[in-house]
């Protein structure tokens, strides 16, 4: 049974008889081979890239393959009995069937015959490949009124080219001299990714005859999240490029970081208690878990996280490869001091916390130039003291030549300041640090230039504030809700106007409701005891609304050590959660997957957890040198030397006393078996090479 046959993309599977693995590789093109696990799992070897995947190349998935499914989806059952799909290609879950988009009737085929014109010829240029793409239609051409931009060209003069390469399908085309006839048919939308923003022709079309009505919004948010780019909380690695499934990495304040695997249980709160034990605080009602968007120009723009959602939850947002977690001091102190007197490990990660949002400008543009300057200066008095620098030496050059003003001068000043002024203002303002004191003989210390730096920090309006778009339901009128430790609860009305007006301290409510209006609308009620009768109702987007309820929440908290009475309707999110895709899944079989079976109607069992290493499959390989397809052991494929939970090589769990990874492995390493493996089929290619004979026998001593 040969690797490499000829590829006839458009044969179809014999439904007589069980698929066997060659007519599974008669469909692969060169350099692609099909292989199978001890329980049946095809998997499949890219010879070209040296790796492997669960799922075949796209050039062969059809319907017939896929069931119906775009590429790389597979059908699965979760322990309820309820059908859910997996992705394969970004490695995700849902329970939403990614088969057509309901809102419009699905494209039919259309027959098109073309004349051709002695100077434009058909009029339409066509791209891509498998299936070949309408890409432009000229205009007043012979193709303009029957072909349209996106058309998939299925047939060419009653041949079919679904699967033909791009330039097969041109020269049937140029080959028709006077006309040609085309089955063309718009592509089919699914959705099973996120929504295009190139509109299809019949799409544009049901607009213009009923177009929708828009409430545009002060922000632009895409799929429900803001605009922003990328980094790091990915179903994976947050914060890194590395692909670690179930693991969130939180970025601390003091530049470490703390990664945390986590399972569908795992919640934020979890997280939260781990970070608050590691870091010995005491205050930890001060403390949440912030979402950052990492790329965005609004640097101050950060998301509360529920403690109580699950982090499988958090990982599920859009774009989450563009978010990065922080670990922060969210509800802020009204008087910094009265912090450092309770826990002045929490005093000490919050003075961190000020200097970096300074210097990353995150309270731009309320941020004066001066008072900026006059934060660096306090902070690099305070950064010499802790690296044991006399008062008496602390200089501008020197700070500049060891640590780098960047460290303590935000970015904007940095640019636009000249260098030889910032340094004389920078100058100035250090010997102010003397003059602080009340005494000519003593200068600050390092923990009064701290409470300085605070309370400079304390008095700008956005101190700890949170701001909320809203409109109130009695009045219609655009405004803006504004929570904060000093100012309480206020209300900004009107878009000219930025004086906030008192609306009630955060400690008088005694309760909030929460009721949703439509699937992007909420109305969230404050009640007030101090004013019977008089209550707040507000109209605010969804996650607006349960980021407002947790502010509140978490400054009423702050102020009277009690929770604060929340009234919504039960989150229906875990509910429609489907399991990870890391993770062991009951799926229905397939050619694809499962081709060699007779039980089609079986579900199988298979794990994900433990990524396919990019591993050559093994090959016999007989004298005349033709490599014959071999089922490799699933011990190979199911552990992959790697356990399952931390990621540790198999070897490692030996030493731990656990069961080696199969029977016969006595301890030796995979890869160095494989590498035997390899030396030995490349020495009946060349057995005459002396130095291939002696490694061999050295390795087959060292393995008996």
């Amino acid at each position: 049974m040969l690797l490499q046959s000829a590829w006839n993309p458009n044969l179809q599977y014999s439904s007589d008889g069980p698929v066997t693995l060659q007519s599974i590789q008669e469909h692969l093109k060169p350099g692609w081979t099909v292989h199978a696990t001890a329980d049946n799992r095809l998997y499949y070897f890219n010879e070209s890239t040296g790796s492997c995947s669960w799922i075949p190349p796209v050039d062969v998935w059809n319907k017939e393959v896929g069931r119906g499914l775009p590429y790389g989806w597979e059908e699965a059952t979760d322990p309820n009995g309820k059908t859910y799909f997996i992705n394969h290609v970004n490695k995700t879950t849902t329970y939403e069937e990614p088969v057509l988009d309901w809102g419009e009737e699905p494209p039919q085929p259309r027959q098109v015959n073309l004349t051709r014109h002695p100077d434009m010829g058909f009029g339409f240029v066509a791209g891509s490949e498998r299936p070949v793409i309408v890409r432009f239609v000229t205009e007043g051409g012979p193709s303009d009124g029957k072909l349209l931009p996106g058309d998939h060209i299925l047939e060419v003069n009653a041949e079919d080219v679904s699967c033909a390469p791009r330039d097969h399908v041109i020269q049937l085309v140029r080959a028709s001299k006077t006309s040609v006839d085309l089955v063309v048919c718009q592509p089919i939308l699914t959705n099973s990714s996120r929504k295009s923003a190139i509109l299809s022709s019949a799409k544009k079309a049901k607009l213009k005859s009923n177009p929708s009505r828009v409430r545009f919004a002060e922000g632009v948010v895409v799929n429900g999240s803001p605009l922003f780019p990328g980094c790091t909380l990915s179903g994976g690695d947050w914060g890194s490029g590395t692909m670690l499934p179930n693991v969130l990495k939180v970025f601390l304040e003091n530049g470490q970081t703390k990664s945390f695997k986590y399972d569908a249980n795992t919640t934020v709160g979890d997280v939260l208690s781990s970070l608050q034990c590691k870091l010995c605080l005491k205050e930890t009602n001060h403390f949440a878990l912030v979402l950052e968007q990492v790329k965005t120009l609004r640097r101050n723009k950060l998301t509360l996280l529920n403690p109580q959602h699950t982090l499988s939850r958090v990982a599920s947002r859009p774009g989450t490869h563009n978010l990065r977690c922080l670990f922060r001091v969210a509800f802020v102190p009204s008087d910094p001091c009265d912090l450092a007197q309770k826990d002045l490990a929490a005093f000490e990660y919050f003075y961190l916390q000020c200097c970096n949002d300074v210097v990353q400008e995150r309270y731009a543009p309320e941020l004066k130039y001066d008072v900026a300057l006059r934060l660096a200066a306090l902070h690099i008095h305070q950064h010499c003291l802790a690296n044991n620098i006399q008062p008496s030496k602390i200089t501008v050059k020197t700070v500049e030549r060891d640590f780098g003003l960047e460290k303590f001068v935000p970015t904007s000043l940095l640019e636009t300041m000249k260098r030889k002024e910032l340094r004389k203002v920078l100058t100035h303002l250090l010997k102010l640090n003397y003059t602080m004191t009340g005494s000519s003989h003593k200068c600050l210390t390092a923990l009064q230039a701290k409470l300085y730096y605070l309370t400079i920090i304390s008095q700008l309006p956005s101190y700890g504030a949170k701001c909320f778009p809203t409109n109130s339901v009695d009045s219609n009128v655009e405004n803006v809700i504004l929570v904060s430790p000093k100012l309480g609860i206020s209300q900004i009305t009107g878009l000219r106007s930025n004086m906030p007006v008192p609306v009630a301290d955060v400690e008088q409510l005694s309760m909030v409701q929460v009721e949703k209006e439509d699937h992007l609308l909420s109305t969230v009620t404050l009640f007030l005891p101090s004013t019977p009768g008089k209550e707040l109702r507000l109209t605010v987007e969804e996650r607006d609304a349960e980021e407002l309820v947790l502010v509140l929440q978490g400054y009423y908290k702050l102020f009277t050590n009690k929770d604060l009475h929340v009234h919504q309707d039960p989150d229906d999110w875990l509910v429609d959660t489907a399991p990870l895709y890391h993770s062991q899944h009951v799926v229905k079989p397939t050619t694809w997957s499962y081709g060699c079976d007779n039980e089609m109607d079986e579900h199988r069992i298979v794990n994900f957890a433990v990524p396919l290493h990019t591993l050559n499959p093994s090959k016999e390989v007989k004298t005349n040198g033709t490599h014959t397809l071999s089922r490799s052991s699933s011990k190979i494929i199911k552990s992959n030397g790697v356990d399952s939970n931390m990621n540790v090589p198999g070897k490692v769990r030996d030493r731990n006393g656990m069961n080696p990874l199969s029977p016969s492995n006595n301890g030796i390493d995979f890869h160095s078996v494989v590498s035997m493996e390899i030396l030995e089929q490349e020495g009946y290619l060349d057995a005459n090479n002396p130095e291939v004979v002696r490694r061999v026998a050295e390795m087959q001593a060292v393995v008996e």
